[in-house]
């Protein structure tokens, strides 16, 4: 049965809209107490239109303290779309010869590598921010980092790690505006009328009715790539792989010309028969980057349409709604190279079986699967006690850094920068404690 709308309801939104206005500004003035008295004195009106008016204040209560607990956990609420990605990482930053810390790849917030987004504010809700602000985030793959899609606007809320830098992580709430969970936040921040999904009680799963709240499910996931699909768009093609020896296909990273997370941005399969197909890609231009491996290692690194330097590669522009399917990836054969050396650990009493890597990382912002690692051993005396062997066999020609790591605090090592062309290379590391 449809309720109508009487003053009371009127007066309930109004309620809603002072408790956002006053209570999450943090001035004084409506309080909860009062938004509770407001609730005890609806319920003197006809018993049905009361009991009606009460849960719809309860609701309406709720939605707000839920927005306005997010509202002051965080320094800074906007819409966004993302301009520009870049990989900060004091590794990079570093001079070649400089004696730095041997810990810069194990995720701590103040050293190690860290996506700063810049984003084109269009809605601000909280901080003082101008047209454009820079927002700190992980790379990925399991560092809590979140990730944005160039071209795509999103509700970010942003939270202040230091002082320098706004920060979001993958726990953060918000996404994409376009998302029906996002939405009630949006409704609730720019002062618009709730709906009745916002108003509706909150249904936690139960076993009997899981087979109906699964269905609905459903259909929410498929409304919600429908609206997707139509401000993103897709790439698809196929690989010609020459000369390939053995049966691994390879997989097609879909980069950004804005910028990218070298661990966790687009990729796709290559299929048996060659063909591949992005997820959604967020509207602008990509480079496509082709990557395969053997047991050997990675074989071939290469972009579209078949070329090693980023600088000869085309670029592939992808609108909303738009899909392309002609693109083809032609993959030549490319030569590896070892690359060897040692490593001279000043103290070794210290280091463990797992502790200590030797990594060379790729200098021309590629995807991190053409970086290569090696765990080394310091224990036992083989071939010198304090000095210890390394062996990368195929190395892809390059610029790379070659760095050691190792787990724990006060060990530091030189910056090398190692250019691998059309010979063996070998090299000198040393470890500082």
């Amino acid at each position: 049965m449809e309720v109508q709308k009487s003053e009371r309801g009127a007066d309930s939104e109004i309620s809603f809209k002072r408790y956002r206005r006053r209570n999450c500004s943090g001035r004084k003035g409506w309080s909860l107490r009062r938004l509770r008295t407001t609730v005890i004195l609806l319920g003197n009106q006809p018993f049905k239109d009361g009991v009606y008016q009460i849960m719809r204040i309860l609701i309406l209560l709720r939605l707000a303290a839920v927005v306005c607990v997010r509202a002051q956990g965080h320094g800074a609420i906007f819409e966004g779309t993302p301009e520009h990605i870049e990989l900060q990482w004091s590794l990079l930053n570093a001079k070649e010869g400089d004696l730095i810390p041997a810990n810069l790849t194990r995720e701590t917030i103040r050293d190690g590598p860290r996506m700063l987004i810049t984003f084109r504010v269009q809605r601000a809700y909280k901080g003082d921010l101008g047209a454009e602000v820079q927002v700190s985030t992980g790379l990925g793959g399991g560092d809590c980092g979140a990730v944005f899609a160039p071209g795509v606007t999103y509700l970010v809320y942003a939270f202040d790690p230091s002082l320098h830098q706004w920060g979001v992580s993958l726990c953060s709430p918000g996404g994409w505006v376009g998302n029906s969970i996002v939405a009630a936040d949006l409704r609730y921040l720019r002062n618009e009328r709730p709906v009745s999904g916002d108003l509706a009680p909150y249904r936690p799963w139960s076993a009997e009715h899981s087979a109906e709240q699964e269905q609905q499910r459903e259909r929410d996931y498929e409304e919600f790539k429908k609206r997707y699909a139509a401000v993103t768009g897709s790439i698809c093609g196929n690989v010609i792989l020459e000369n390939a020896k053995d049966s691994y296909a390879g997989m097609v990273s879909f980069l950004s010309t804005k910028g990218y997370s070298p661990v966790q941005h687009p990729i796709a399969d290559v299929k048996k028969d060659g063909s591949f197909c992005s997820d959604r890609l967020g509207p602008g231009k990509y480079y496509l980057y082709f990557t395969r491996g053997s047991d050997a290692g990675i074989t071939s690194a290469v972009y579209y349409p078949g070329v090693s330097d980023r600088t000869k590669a085309t670029e592939i522009e992808i609108s909303a709604g738009e899909t392309l399917s002609t693109i083809i990836f032609k993959v030549p054969v490319q030569k590896t190279y070892p690359v060897r050396g040692f490593i001279s650990a000043s103290d070794k009493s210290e280091l463990t079986a797992r502790d200590v890597s030797v990594m060379l990382i790729r200098l021309e912002g590629t995807p991190y699967q053409t970086w290569y690692q090696q765990a080394i051993d310091f224990r036992g005396s083989f071939p010198i006690p304090k000095i210890k062997y390394f062996n990368f066999e195929s190395v892809l020609p390059g610029h790379y850094l070659a760095y050691v790591s190792v787990r724990g605090q006060g060990w530091h090592t030189k910056k090398l920068e190692v250019s691998v062309s059309t010979h063996m290379k070998f090299v000198s590391l040393e470890l500082v404690h």
